[in-house]
C-alpha cells in the first residue's frame, strides 16, 4: 500500500531557512505596522518583493522531498512531483544531486526507456562530493598509556553497515538505502498490475506561488 512503511527525507538547512526567512518576514510586517510606511508606492514595492521571494522561498527550499513508502519513492521537485514504483529502479547514486534511474513506460508500444530523476531535496555540496571520493574514513583510535583500559568506542554497538552510512554525507546515505531497497523489491519476482506505472504532474500551486507574485511585483515597478 501506498502509506504503509512511508517516510519524508529531506535536509535541514532548507526548511530551517525558510523559517529564518518567515521570521525576517514577519519582523518587517510589524515593523510596518508599528512604524507606519514612508509612502505608498515604498509600501507596495516592499510587500511585492517580499512576496515574491516568499513563494520562492516556498517554492525551493520547503516545498522539495522524497517520500519512501511501500509501493515506491515520490520525489517532490520545486515544480514537478515524480510517482516511482520499486520495481522499475534500477539504480540510485549522486552526483550534484541524488539521482534515481528508472526504466520507464514498460508495456508500451515504444517500450520502456531508460530515465534519470535528479531530487532537489537531496543536493550534494562540493565538500561532501570530495568526502564521497574519498570514501569513509576509519575511526581514529585514541592513545591509551600503558596499564590503562581502553574506552568503549562510542558507536560499538552499532552494525558495521550502520557505521558506515553514518559517515557518509546524508543524499550518499539515503541513495545507498534506496539503491538496496530497490534491488530487493525487484528480486520479488513479478511485478502485479500497477507496480511499474511511473507518473508526473506539474503542481499548479508551485507554480502559481513563484508566477502570481512576479506578475505582481512586475505591476507596481513599472507603474
Amino acid at each position: 500500500m501506498p502509506g504503509q512503511d512511508r517516510e519524508v527525507i529531506r535536509l535541514a538547512p532548507p526548511v530551517a531557512l525558510w523559517w529564518v526567512w518567515v521570521a525576517f518576514v514577519a519582523a518587517n510586517v510589524a515593523d510596518y505596522a508599528v512604524q507606519g510606511l514612508s509612502s505608498a508606492r515604498f509600501g507596495a514595492e516592499g510587500s511585492a518583493l517580499l512576496l515574491f521571494v516568499t513563494g520562492l522561498m516556498y517554492t525551493l527550499a520547503l516545498r522539495p522531498r522524497v517520500v519512501v513508502d511501500g509501493a515506491g519513492v515520490t520525489v517532490v521537485n520545486p515544480f514537478r512531483v515524480h510517482r516511482i514504483p520499486w520495481r522499475v529502479i534500477t539504480a540510485v547514486d549522486t552526483g550534484d544531486w541524488m539521482r534515481i534511474r528508472y526504466r520507464a513506460g514498460a508495456g508500451e508500444p515504444g517500450g520502456p526507456v531508460d530515465r534519470t530523476l535528479h531530487c532537489w531535496a537531496l543536493y550534494v555540496s562540493a565538500r561532501a562530493r570530495r568526502k564521497i571520493a574519498r570514501g569513509p574514513s576509519r575511526p581514529r583510535r585514541a592513545l591509551v598509556p600503558r596499564g590503562f583500559a581502553a574506552p568503549p568506542q562510542e558507536n560499538s554497538r552499532l552494525p558495521e553497515e550502520a557505521r558506515y552510512l553514518a559517515s557518509l554525507p546524508v543524499a550518499k546515505a539515503v541513495a545507498i538505502r534506496l539503491d538496496t531497497r530497490a534491488e530487493r523489491e525487484r528480486s520479488r519476482g513479478p511485478a502485479a498490475a500497477g507496480q511499474e506505472t511511473t507518473t508526473a504532474s506539474w503542481s499548479w500551486f508551485a507554480l502559481a506561488a513563484v508566477v502570481v507574485p512576479a506578475l505582481v511585483l512586475l505591476v507596481v515597478l513599472l507603474a
